[in-house]
């Protein structure tokens, strides 16, 4: 018999081996789907951070109260700030803003509140925009060092000198008590403009007198 015309041998299906494929073919796409899962969450932490960054350098004015002149020249917002300090009731602290008669540095900051123990000094107003947030003295510091401290990290963001007039604190936010907001006014400052007693941190907008109508730069 020719051998070319022998019946071709059937060969027997590897079934065990043919579930090690399929399991491989199916595995693949659960590698693509956890990948994706964890660029998904990546995504939305660098989302997050960056939100709180800008957070950081612009508070919203979500419940629409405003700290600081709104479209009117110094003197309107002096008046306006006044009005408001007089109007107070109840003895509730607040967040208010603190305007000095002229932009103060860490001594003259150290003058105007190291004395009020009672008076959380939250923020330095710096220029129309810059802003430093100061932690409380920690035990045994006093307030002129944390006002030094924030000079020093705003001068190395602004890349020049601690020593700079430009980084000297056109406002503070500060949360007190009335007679203590009172007891401020009395120093010598251009204004204090108190909020509600229910206005919450971060939910208010914020600027220095540095942003007034009638305001030069550099003046």
């Amino acid at each position: 018999m020719d051998p070319r015309q022998r019946t071709p041998r059937t060969v027997a299906r590897d079934r065990r081996r043919e579930r090690a494929l399929d399991w491989e073919a199916t595995r693949r796409p659960a590698w693509v789907m956890w990948l994706s899962v964890a660029c998904v969450v990546l995504l939305l932490v660098a989302v997050v951070a960056l939100a709180n960054s800008d957070r950081r350098a612009k508070p919203t004015a979500v419940n629409g109260d405003v700290l600081g002149p709104d479209r009117e020249t110094v003197a309107e917002y002096t008046r306006r700030a006044r009005g408001e300090l007089d109007a107070m009731t109840g003895d509730e602290p607040r967040w208010a803003l603190v305007t000095p008669a002229t932009a103060q540095g860490p001594d003259g900051l150290a003058q105007l509140f190291g004395d009020l123990a009672d008076v959380r000094v939250s923020t330095l107003l710096v220029g129309p925009n810059a802003r430093e947030t100061l932690p409380e003295p920690a035990r045994g510091a006093r307030r002129i060092d944390v006002f030094t401290a924030a000079r020093d990290t705003l001068a190395v963001e602004a890349g020049t000198e601690p020593t700079d007039p430009a980084l000297d604190a056109e406002g503070v936010l500060v949360h007190a008590r009335p007679d203590a907001l009172r007891e401020i006014a009395r120093r010598g400052v251009r204004a204090v403009e108190p909020l509600p007693p229910d206005a919450v941190y971060g939910r208010f907008a914020l600027r220095s007198v540095a942003v007034a109508t009638d305001r030069e730069p550099g003046a």
